[in-house]
């Protein structure tokens, strides 16, 4: 039989009697080195945590079908970001005993209550649109690791001008040198270092930030001259209304120009990804530029001319396409091919010639066509007075592919 034990910050003090009962009668312990410590009189063998996971699940199946009762020691809640998950994919019948998490132990320190709060790990993950879900919370704990740090984590969140957070660092709970403090602003902990293990609260003592940022055209870093090298802030929030992306999505930005379309997405897809694929060198680093500025880690700027910059790319649930230098009729057919079942692309066509290939060949392609001409005027002063000045017309041509469908072709 197969057991998993959280250990809590108490120690094996802090353990049921049921859990403390299954930890004396195991014939093998299986846990990290401070762990097994908490043990030094127990007569059976102890397997310190190293190397692949897999090697350990292997020694467990030997040592079960042997026999012997096997206990993994585990922090805080083995099924929360912990090792109960892989134990329980391999041994389906195990018995798991949870004690309170590092969280939940920091919560009690600082007396703050936690209903409400959401909960993040970027311990071992890169921070990608998990930041945003942060800087859009009210009440936050973030597990962190030696590389997301509090300290980077509130640099990241400065930058991206979410800096309204009253922040709290739990250190080394339950073990010596353990320390917790409080910090009014966020710039404190930017300066700071930490000792490991640590969490990060966070509470908003400002407003907000909105979801959707319709940012308007002048945030954006981009080239100059050259204007037309944003999707405008009209056209931008009707193509991210027909390419309906889910919160876990992932969009091809193909002519992505400045990245305005990408970033937006990103925002709104936190937990999915974004492909902005551009073929002028002049556009990469205003791309880049912008992720930073809006604080989107959710996007990866692939450099290269589509449809040949596609291959490889992971199936989108959606693709934009801004711009096809001339190669509108390969991104299409590469798009549909390449796109989920239910996904949807949509093509901003800007001249007559782009509209007339776009419209034929998503005709072709048989799935039901929707088509909106955006013509937007914005207010501008002309000396003492103010009046509309005419935006140039765009269509968003859009297509979904249907469930069940497979490859569709538009040549």
């Amino acid at each position: 039989m197969v057991y998993v034990v959280g250990m809590g910050a108490r120690g094996k003090e802090g353990l049921s009697l049921l859990a403390l009962r299954r930890v004396e009668e195991a014939e093998v312990l299986i846990g990290g080195s401070r762990h097994l410590a908490l043990f030094p009189e127990h007569p059976g063998e102890k397997v310190p945590v190293k190397g692949p996971m897999e090697a350990l699940l292997d020694l467990a199946e030997a040592r079960v079908r042997a026999g012997r009762r096997v206990v993994f020691l585990a922090s805080g809640d083995p099924l929360f970001y912990g090792i109960g998950k892989r134990v329980l994919e391999r041994f389906p019948d195990a018995e798991v005993h949870p004690a309170p998490t590092a969280f939940q132990e920091a919560f009690a320190r600082l007396g703050l209550p936690w209903d409400g709060a959401r909960l993040f790990s970027f311990h071992g993950r890169p921070l990608g649109g998990g930041l945003l879900e942060l800087a859009l919370s009210p009440l936050s704990v973030v597990y962190t690791d030696p590389e997301n740090t509090p300290a980077r984590i509130a640099r990241a969140l400065l930058e991206m001008g979410a800096g309204g957070f009253r922040a709290h660092v739990a250190e080394r709970l339950g073990e010596e040198g353990e320390r917790v403090r409080s910090f009014a602003r966020l710039e404190e902990v930017a300066e700071e270092a930490f000792a490991e293990p640590n969490v990060l609260i966070l509470q908003a003592q400002a407003p907000l930030p909105p979801r959707l940022g319709f940012f308007p055209d002048e945030l954006f870093e981009r080239r100059l001259p050259k204007r037309g090298l944003i999707t405008k802030r009209e056209v931008r929030l009707l193509a991210l209304g027909l390419l309906a992306l889910p919160p876990d999505g992932i969009l091809w930005d193909v002519g992505a120009g400045t990245g305005s379309v990408g970033i937006e997405a990103a925002r709104l897809a936190p937990w999915g990804w974004v492909y902005a694929v551009e073929r002028n060198p002049e556009s990469w680093p205003h791309i880049e530029e912008n992720a930073r500025r809006f604080g989107v880690h959710n996007l990866t700027l692939v450099r290269g001319e589509a449809p040949g910059a596609l291959e490889g790319l992971p199936p989108p649930h959606g693709v934009f396409v801004g711009g096809s230098g001339g190669e509108l009729e390969g991104i299409l057919a590469k798009s549909l091919e390449a796109l989920r079942p239910g996904g949807r692309l949509v093509v901003a066509a800007l001249t007559l010639e782009n509209l007339g290939a776009a419209y034929a060949s998503l005709r072709r392609t048989g799935l039901p066509l929707e088509g909106i001409q955006v013509q937007a005027s914005r207010l501008v002063p002309t000396g003492p007075y103010r009046r509309l000045e005419a935006q140039n017309p765009t269509v968003l041509l859009a297509v979904r592919k249907e469930e069940g469908c497979g490859s569709t072709s538009s040549a």
